[in-house]
């Protein structure tokens, strides 16, 4: 089979269409040549115009060797993407039905107008593929699709995008709201989520919002009890802010414990009434409800050996007080552990 061979030069954004109204395809030597000299004249800084010369460099060489050889320039449209594309590949259909070429050889002026590579390919086998660039741009164009090629995987990608666009987009706003004194929410929040990240505790918050989610759908009242929770939480803060800041200038170490006591009791009710509302659905649901007070034990057991060892810190409990509520507490939590690894256990065997 003789060995026929196509050069086909690329103008995806059709500005030969637009700065000089010749349509694709345009084919043969001849007139792709005029059309490269009516697309420099009218710009000069047109890239497509080394693009055509190119094509017909290769289509010269060809023919120097005696092959049976074709140049053919084909415009997309100034709308890139699907229209553009559809409108190449009519071209293409017609060219490839016209000269039946064995392989073809595809000339572009960058990385846009090689995605309708694939287009090509799967019409014909590619012999070649090569890429014009003016050389003082090439570095710059080169640079300027990475970083568009970027920008869209950010887009398409949730994970992605909210890391890089919502964390700058979050800091930004809080500036606006709170001026110079926001960095130290920005960096607090930034440290949450390197934290979160560091400890691949992902799966244990999108599992809370999840259920969080399904409560409010379904309307149980854990949905309530998590809101008001969160209030509890909320209070604690600004309580144990306010308690640590009452006792004046100290080390942010020293202010843990006052910290602790202000805000303790807060946290314990908050987990409380998570725990109860989730109790009330089981209870619904007809659902066992021993774990729920066994983890009613646990937190009231971490309420005791925190508040013990703030108050102890802050020279406020007796080291024998302390040694018996550390250790109350402790056996609580153990009994609470062991409550918890059996309705483990009863719940894998049911």
């Amino acid at each position: 089979m003789e060995e026929r061979i196509l050069v086909i030069s690329i103008d995806r954004d059709a500005d030969i269409a637009v700065k000089i109204g010749l349509d694709g395809p345009i084919i043969g030597r001849e007139e792709n040549l005029n059309a490269a000299v009516s697309l420099g004249l009218a710009d000069p800084t047109e890239t497509d115009t080394n693009t055509i010369f190119e094509a017909i460099r290769l289509y010269d060489n060809y023919k120097a060797l005696r092959k049976n050889v074709e140049v053919v320039t084909v415009v997309g449209d100034e709308i890139v993407g699907v229209i553009s594309d559809e409108k190449i590949a009519k071209q293409l259909d017609s060219i490839i039905e016209k000269f039946k070429p064995t392989g073809v050889i595809i000339v572009t002026d960058g990385a846009e107008d090689e995605y309708i590579l694939p287009i090509i390919q799967s019409r014909v086998p590619v012999i070649s593929l090569s890429r014009v660039i003016m050389k003082q741009s090439e570095n710059l164009e080169s640079t300027y699709y990475l970083i568009l090629d970027f920008m869209r995987e950010i887009v398409s990608d949730t994970k992605l995008s909210r890391l890089v666009l919502g964390i700058p987009g979050l800091a930004l706003i809080l500036y606006m709201l709170l001026g110079p004194h926001s960095w130290r929410v920005i960096f607090g929040i930034a440290g949450f989520f390197l934290l979160i990240k560091g400890f691949q505790l992902e799966s244990y918050f999108e599992k809370g919002y999840e259920e969080f989610k399904t409560s409010f759908i379904a309307g149980k009242i854990s949905f309530f009890t998590y809101a008001v929770a969160m209030i509890l939480t909320a209070l604690g803060l600004i309580m144990g802010r306010a308690e640590a800041l009452n006792q004046g200038t100290m080390s942010n170490i020293d202010y843990l414990p006052y910290f602790l006591t202000g805000s303790i009791d807060f946290f314990m009710f908050a987990a409380i009434v998570a725990i109860i509302g989730k109790s009330i659905d089981a209870l619904v649901e007809g659902l066992p409800l021993y774990k729920y007070g066994v983890l009613i034990i646990f937190v009231i057991a971490l309420r005791l050996i925190f508040s013990s060892v703030a108050l102890f810190l802050e020279d406020k409990l007796a080291k024998d007080i302390f040694a018996l509520t550390i250790t109350v507490g402790l056996v609580l939590t153990i009994v609470a552990f062991i409550g918890i690894k059996g309705t483990g256990k009863k719940a894998e065997i049911t």
